[in-house]
Parts: structure tokens; sequence; C-alpha cells
């Protein structure tokens, strides 16, 4: 899945493909048949993430409610689109589509940290792709402007929630009697 094969295959790709891609670091994921790279996040990305990731495994798993995993983890959302996230969390009734492999379907929450070489991405096509693959809840998180916004599935397009900023609280329904203390997120 080099640079070559990547332009001579534009557009045909598949999830299988994400199996075949170089362990160089970075991130592939592949959305309605074209791949796309990511290089390493950074620290303040990783650390928002772990952060975030922390605080939601805490809850689910202290309320038996699902699973609760980071990225890299690939999701399969249809044929031509794996895409790998920065944290999702799936519901314990439906944990029959997390496999070995990957996560086959529509986890219950989506959460990407933006970065400036993913904000227009996850703004884009991955918001577009977790809405029309049902994703009921998909949140952002800037760390640069320390800033959530929490989206939930309406029909066939997400609605803003949510948006908090700086060390505000953040109580998500999806996770009843969870309290986020967002400075503790951007710690």
């Amino acid at each position: 899945m080099g640079v070559t094969a990547r332009k001579e295959h534009q557009g045909s790709l598949t999830y299988r493909d994400l199996w075949c891609a170089p362990e160089d670091g970075n991130r592939y994921e592949i959305m309605e048949g074209e791949v796309y790279v990511t290089p390493p996040p950074s620290v303040t990305h990783q650390r928002v993430s772990g952060n975030l990731g922390r605080i939601l495994m805490n809850h689910v798993v202290a309320h038996d409610l699902g699973i609760v995993l980071l990225a890299p983890v690939g999701v399969v959302l249809e044929k031509l689109s794996g895409v790998q996230p920065d944290i999702i969390f799936v519901a314990r009734r439906r944990l029959s589509i997390v496999q070995e492999k990957a996560v086959f379907g529509a986890p219950d929450l989506v959460a990407e940290v933006l970065s400036s070489s993913t904000a227009a991405r996850d703004r884009g096509v991955k918001k577009d792709l977790y809405a029309r693959s049902r994703v009921q809840h998909y949140w952002l998180l800037d760390p640069r402007k320390q800033t959530l916004q929490a989206f939930r599935l309406q029909r066939d397009a997400y609605t803003r929630a949510a948006e908090r900023t700086g060390k505000a609280i953040f109580r998500p329904p999806l996770f009843p009697g969870l309290v986020i203390r967002l400075a503790d997120v951007w710690a």
C-alpha cells in the first residue's frame, strides 16, 4: 500500500487493505475506498486521548456498561471504509460487533481528538461516514482550544448536543452518573 499502490488503486481499496498497511508508525484509514495516512499523533493528542479514555474506561467498567477501546483499533463500517478512531465505546448489549481483528459495525460512541493534520477530516468525511454508519454519539475534542463538542445522531445527521470548554463539567447522557471534568481531560 505504498505511494504508487495508493495512486493506482485509489477508490478501489476495501477495509481488508488495512491489514496490508506498512508498520511505519503512521495511521492508515480507508474511507469510501480512498486511503488516508496520518503521521503519529503528538504527545498532547495522546495525553488528551488517554485521559478521556481512562475516565470513560473507569466508569464503563465500574458499571458493566460495555467496552472502551483506544487507538489503534480498527473499526469496519462498510466494505469501502475501515477507520481507526481515537476512542470508541460499544455498549454491552452490542458486544458481538467486537471481534478479535476489529470492530465490525458502528460503535455507540466515537471520540476523535483533533490535530492540525486531522481536524478537517474529522469534521468532514469522517463525521459524514460515522453518521451514515449510524454511530449514535460523536465527540470532537480540540486540545488547542480546550473544547469538547458532543453530537447526537438525529435521523441521518448529527446535531450538537453539547459544547463545553476550558474547565467546564460535561455530563454525557450516554453515561448516566458520569461527570467529566474537562480540566482532567486537558491535564
